[in-house]
């Protein structure tokens, strides 16, 4: 039999037997319909739970920090950078769990499509294990990041010092810091190189001012003339003073001049601001009360 000879008789049979074909060919797309769909729906199914258990966690995380924030405002009157951290807390626990939930959802969308989950989850070992050689510093700075943010070492908008660089922090990723020095200039730092870090914005810092009085000058009186330099000063910086400006006495007996040192604490680092203008107030002062500050002089002896 050539080929046109079989190809002849399968027209025959398909022209004789119409109906049978036609209700085969039907069948066999009604079971392939009803196998997809039996697919779709359970992949539809995976994805509800999906939506419904993302929902249902962040939630229960936003909850969780909103009832700390409360808790903390109710002891400490909580400040905007403990609502900071916390929000940035919730975030991260947010994209952790999105992406858990994430990943459950694919590997089982694709083990009913029929792929073998051992082996995807076998090639992500592999790929982990490869990625974690070649990125140790990329996941020595992540895991930097998150104990930072966990430890609450520091927040956005504090005063620190990491590793001698000086500034306000402006932003706290999971991979670099960036800090804003005095200057103007953004500093950004690799969480896993930062060594020391000091927090001048959780405590106080300690300013003081010393003034020279000439010997000559009744020195009870310059120290009630600085008393109302201080008190200036108090009523001007009241926010940021921690402990008001305040003459401790007589520090030193120079060559030329009786050295008297007054002292105070600021926070958030406006210990510098106040110096100076409870310098130029003291100078002020003096200049009304008529107390002279000592400076050098030159006596021509002829």
């Amino acid at each position: 039999m050539n080929e046109n000879e079989a190809v002849g008789e399968v027209i025959e049979a398909i022209t004789t037997q119409p109906d049978v074909v036609v209700v085969e060919a039907l069948e066999a797309i009604r079971n392939l319909f009803l196998g997809s769909m039996g697919i779709f729906i359970k992949i539809g199914m995976v994805l509800l739970v999906m939506v419904i258990a993302k929902k249902l966690i962040t939630t229960f995380i936003d909850n969780l920090f909103h009832n700390k924030l409360l808790t903390n405002a109710s002891k400490n009157d909580a400040l905007d950078l403990e609502e900071k951290r916390l929000h940035t807390l919730s975030k991260l626990f947010k994209s952790i769990a999105t992406y858990v939930i994430y990943f459950i959802a694919i590997i089982t969308c694709l083990d009913m499509v029929g792929f073998s989950v051992t082996t995807i989850l076998a090639g992500a070992g592999v790929l982990s294990l490869a990625v974690a050689f070649g990125a140790q510093s990329i996941v020595e700075d992540l895991m930097s990041g998150i104990f930072i943010v966990l430890e609450n070492q520091y927040s956005v908008g504090e005063y620190v010092q990491i590793d001698g660089i000086q500034g306000i922090v402006r932003e706290i990723g999971m991979k670099t810091t960036k800090v804003q020095t005095y200057d103007g200039q953004l500093m950004i730092i690799k969480n896993g190189s930062i060594g020391t870090v000091i927090n001048y914005s959780r405590s106080a810092q300690r300013g003081y001012v010393e003034v020279g009085i000439a010997y000559e000058e009744n020195i009870q009186n310059a120290i009630n003339v600085i008393e109302q330099a201080c008190a200036v000063i108090t009523a001007q910086y009241k926010a940021e003073l921690d402990e008001t400006p305040n003459v401790q006495g007589v520090t030193e007996l120079a060559d030329s001049s009786v050295v008297i040192r007054t002292t105070f604490t600021a926070w958030n680092w406006q210990q510098l601001v106040i110096e100076r203008a409870l310098r130029q107030a003291i100078k002020e002062e003096l200049d009304k009360a008529g107390v002279e500050i000592s400076y050098p002089k030159v006596q021509l002896v002829q």
